[in-house]
């Protein structure tokens, strides 16, 4: 009789065992052929891993009649941890499986300290994969690299260059003699002009046409160029 029990215990737990290993092999393929395939086309060429978390759980769910099992991302706009549900209706359970993501990206970092104010090059700069999670700001990849940017702090090596840590370089210096372009419709002057303060590109400065003494605003175009539109 005891032999029997045994017997019929560890045959309960033996189906147990395979219907944990079923549901665990139903969820991978939920990644495989959704997940992955969603962060792939919101992350272009990332290297995606996705860890289940309390596989141990699965051992206690009853078996699904219908084999009609559901499966939930409950948080798809999650950068590293999340929960899948997973649930069916006959009979009628459901229950949560955590799960670690990692998302890790090409993006440009830095091989040498750089100063602040110091310019941004591909001599200071590699390209390496970090873990989106692990971000502050927007990342600069090799279809839109940092070059001639200025570091708006000290940068430390093998720190990966974020929007946060950039600048745009000072085009144009007060004092500096300029060209001022005046547009109207199809008529463009140019006159000679004076700035009045530090400009970066596209942006709105004060200046002097040297001819008249007048003070105008104009948007600093080049080192050396500054457009008015009338």
């Amino acid at each position: 009789m005891r032999i029997k029990r045994l017997f019929l215990a560890l045959l309960c737990l033996q189906i147990n065992f395979l219907q944990a290993q079923s549901l665990e092999e139903i969820v991978n393929r939920f990644i495989n052929q959704v997940e992955v395939p969603r962060l792939s086309a919101i992350y272009p060429q990332a290297s995606i891993e996705i860890k289940l978390n309390n596989l141990a759980s699965l051992n206690y769910l009853p078996d699904c009649s219908d084999g009609n099992i559901s499966i939930q991302n409950q948080r798809p706009e999650a950068r590293q941890r999340t929960n899948y549900e997973i649930s069916c209706d006959n009979p009628i359970w459901k229950s949560y499986l955590p799960a670690v993501q990692s998302i890790r990206i090409p993006a440009i970092r830095a091989i040498t300290p750089i100063n602040r104010g110091q310019s941004i090059t591909q001599e200071n700069t590699d390209i390496g994969e970090v873990d989106i999670a692990d971000l502050r700001g927007h990342i600069y990849t090799q279809d839109n690299p940092p070059f001639g940017l200025i570091a708006s702090r000290n940068i430390r090596i093998n720190t990966f260059i974020t929007d946060n840590l950039t600048r745009l370089p000072t085009l144009i210096k007060k004092g500096d003699a300029i060209t001022i372009t005046a547009n109207s419709g199809s008529i463009m002057v140019r006159m000679n002009g004076v700035a009045l303060e530090n400009g970066v590109k596209g942006q709105q400065i004060r200046v002097k046409n040297a001819s008249s003494g007048r003070i105008i605003y104009a948007k600093v175009v080049t080192d050396s160029e500054v457009l008015v539109n009338y």
